[in-house]
């Protein structure tokens, strides 16, 4: 009978040692992965927000354009904003009335749809640009008597934080 002898190794726990390595990793690649979704997320629901405000400021835009174009007479400018659309410049300086922080919070019209899902609803302010005559002077009186009114429309939109802001202007043109 011939007996074999089994020697048995020392073993060293390199195994042990190389996975726990190995979890590790695969525990930070996790974490970084998670972060990127977070930061993803974040950045959709900002441009979620921001569209939002886009679209609010457009619809402002839109409502003060249908207005210009629903009057059958020209409104008269003046530096109140009484009666829809102001004068080219602010009272006391020469800086636009959308630049100035006053006119919008008390005297901006506020859109008549109520557009869901934002904070504030948006507001608009019209100012008399310039009248611009088709070239024909009235006899006498050495001025243009026909033409068009054009305007600088300004609106602004907020969505869904007023944090998120866009402001608008267009120019329109209305013959009376």
């Amino acid at each position: 009978m011939i007996i074999h002898r089994i020697k048995y190794h020392t073993e060293k726990g390199a195994v042990l040692i190389i996975s726990l390595i190995i979890l590790l990793t695969m525990t930070l690649i996790g974490l970084v992965a998670m972060q990127n979704t977070s930061l993803e997320e974040k950045m959709a629901g900002n441009m979620r927000d921001q569209d939002l405000a886009f679209q609010a400021a457009e619809s402002s835009l839109r409502d003060a354009e249908d207005w210009i174009t629903s009057q059958a007479y020209e409104p008269t400018a003046n530096t109140s904003g009484s009666h829809g659309v102001w004068t080219l410049n602010s009272a006391s300086t020469t800086v636009p009335w959308w630049e100035d922080s006053n006119a919008w919070a008390s005297n901006a019209i506020t859109i008549t749809n109520d557009i869901p899902d934002i904070k504030t609803q948006p507001r608009h302010l019209i100012e008399e640009a310039k009248f611009v005559g088709d070239g024909q002077l009235n006899v006498g009186l050495q001025q243009d008597v026909s033409g068009s009114m054009y305007y600088r429309v300004t609106s602004m939109g907020t969505g869904g934080t007023d944090q998120a802001r866009v402001l608008l202007q267009s120019s329109f043109a209305k013959r009376y």
